[in-house]
C-alpha cells in the first residue's frame, strides 16, 4: 500500500511507495526533509477516488514524548519567574565569601551579539542563553565546581545532562541559547537550542555518536539524534555550531553558508520595545539571563494551559497575568548583580509595580527601582538577602 503526503513548507502533494522506516519524506517541488506525521494510505497503482470507500488516515504522531517537550517549554516559561531560585541558591553559596583582589574577568560579549541568537526562529518568544566562562570564574572564586553552580541555580536538568552528554568540556562552550515559541495550531510549540564552541570537537565522530546520530537521508549536515529521553533533530551549522530543534520547521533561521544578519534582527519589536527590547537590555556580561515578550496573555498559550490546573503550575500563571513581557539576568562579576524588567499589561499596572519595586528596593542597599510606560525596572546587588527578596516578589505578585 502506498502512502500519500502533504509537504507542510509548500503543501505540495506526492506518493511514496511505502512509509520509510526513518519516518521521514523529502519533498520533490521544494526539497524540505521532514517527519512523516500523517499520511493517507492509497492504492499502489493509480486509480479513480473511489468516494465510496474513504482513504484509511493513519495518524503517528508520537504522544507522550510530545506531552514531555510541551512540559519542558510550559518549565522554560516559567523561568521568567522561577529564576528567582536561581538567584537565591546562587546567593547562598556567597555568604562568608572574600573576593581575591584582583581576579580577572573575562571580556564580556554583548547580549544581543552572541552567535547562537541568530539562528533561532524569528517568532520566538522566550529566549534564555548561559554563558560558561562567567561561571567558572564564579565556580574558581567560591571553591565550587561549574556543574554544581549550574545545577544549583535552578536551571532545567536536561541542559545540563544534555552538555555532560556530549562529552564537551563546559570551559570549550563559549555559550548555550534557546528559543521558544509558545503559539497556536501546528506551532503551539516551536523549539530550538544552538551550541556554540570555541573550538571544533576534538573528534566529531565520536561527538556525533554520544548522541546517537543518523544522518537524514537527503538532507546534508542533519541528523537524528537521542538527548536524553527525547529524540530529536540536529544540524551542523558550522564546526562550532550546532543546532538541535523538534523538526525542520525550527531551523527556518538556518541558512547555511550564507551572510548571517545581525543576532537578535530577527526577533519582534526594535531596540526599545518587543523580545528585541528585552534582550538589548540585558547586561552586557550577564552569565544567565532568559527574555519574554508577547503582546497577548499567556496564560491562554495552548501549552500551558495544558497544565494550568496543577497547582504549583497555577501560583507561576497568576504571577504573570498581567504581565506581557520580561527579563531576568544574573552578573557573576566581582560584583554579583541582578537585574529584573517587567513590561505590565498596561501603564496603571506598570506604575503599581514600580511603587512595589520602589518599596522593596528601600529594604536594601544600592538597590535600585525604575522604568516608565508600561515597564517596571529591579535592580540591586546579588546577595542572599537579594534572593530573598526576589522570592518575596513572585509571593505577592501569584497572590
Amino acid at each position: 500500500m502506498s502512502i500519500r503526503l502533504s509537504c507542510p513548507s509548500c503543501n505540495h502533494g506526492f506518493v511514496l511507495p511505502a512509509l520509510p522506516e526513518h519516518r521521514r519524506a523529502t519533498c520533490p517541488r521544494c526539497g524540505d526533509v521532514f517527519p512523516i506525521r500523517t499520511y493517507t494510505e492509497v492504492p499502489d497503482e493509480a486509480a479513480p477516488a473511489d468516494t465510496s470507500a474513504p482513504a484509511k488516515v493513519v495518524d503517528i504522531r508520537p504522544r507522550w514524548p510530545r506531552r514531555l517537550l510541551i512540559a519542558g517549554a510550559a518549565a522554560l516559561l516559567l523561568a521568567l519567574v522561577g529564576a528567582t531560585w536561581v538567584v537565591y541558591d546562587i546567593g547562598r553559596g556567597m555568604r562568608n565569601m572574600d573576593d581575591p583582589p584582583g581576579v580577572a574577568r573575562p571580556e564580556p560579549e554583548t547580549a544581543t551579539e552572541l552567535t547562537a541568537l541568530r539562528y533561532l526562529r524569528g517568532n520566538a518568544n522566550i529566549v534564555f542563553a548561559i554563558r560558561p566562562e562567567p561561571v567558572i570564574a564564579y565556580a574558581e572564586r567560591t571553591k565550587q565546581q561549574p556543574g554544581d553552580v549550574l545545577k544549583r541555580s535552578g536551571l532545567p536538568d536536561g541542559l545540563g545532562g544534555a552538555v555532560e552528554q556530549l562529552g564537551v568540556p563546559l570551559a570549550q562552550v563559549d555559550h548555550l541559547a534557546g528559543g521558544l515559541e509558545l503559539g497556536e495550531g501546528d506551532d503551539a510549540l516551536r523549539l530550538t537550542l544552538v551550541l556554540v564552541l570555541k573550538q571544533p570537537p576534538a573528534d566529531e565522530d565520536t561527538f556525533l555518536s554520544k548522541l546517537k546520530a543518523r544522518p537524514v537521508a537527503g538532507k546534508r549536515d542533519r541528523y537524528e539524534v537521542a538527548v536524553g529521553r527525547f529524540g530529536l533533530l540536529l544540524a551542523r551549522v558550522s564546526p562550532t555550531v550546532w543546532a538541535f530543534g523538534l523538526d525542520e520547521k525550527d531551523f527556518t533561521a538556518i541558512e547555511t553558508g550564507e551572510p548571517r544578519p545581525a543576532a537578535a534582527a530577527q526577533f519582534r519589536g526594535d531596540d526599545r520595545s518587543g523580545l528585541r527590547g528585552m534582550i538589548r537590555a540585558v547586561p552586557a556580561d550577564a552569565a544567565v539571563w532568559v527574555a519574554a515578550d508577547d503582546d497577548r496573555d499567556w496564560t491562554q498559550k495552548p501549552a500551558l494551559k495544558l497544565f494550568g490546573s496543577a497547582p504549583e503550575v497555577k501560583k507561576w500563571l497568576t504571577a504573570v497575568k498581567d504581565g506581557r513581557g520580561g527579563a531576568l539576568s544574573v552578573r557573576l562579576g566581582e560584583q554579583p548583580q541582578v537585574q529584573l524588567r517587567v513590561r505590565a499589561v498596561d501603564d496603571a499596572t506598570a506604575e503599581r509595580v514600580r511603587a512595589y519595586f520602589a518599596a522593596r528596593a528601600g529594604e536594601l542597599p544600592s538597590a535600585r527601582s525604575g522604568g516608565e510606560g508600561a515597564l517596571a525596572e529591579f535592580d540591586s546587588p546579588f546577595n542572599a538577602d537579594t534572593g530573598r527578596l526576589l522570592q518575596r516578589f513572585l509571593a505577592d505578585a501569584s497572590r
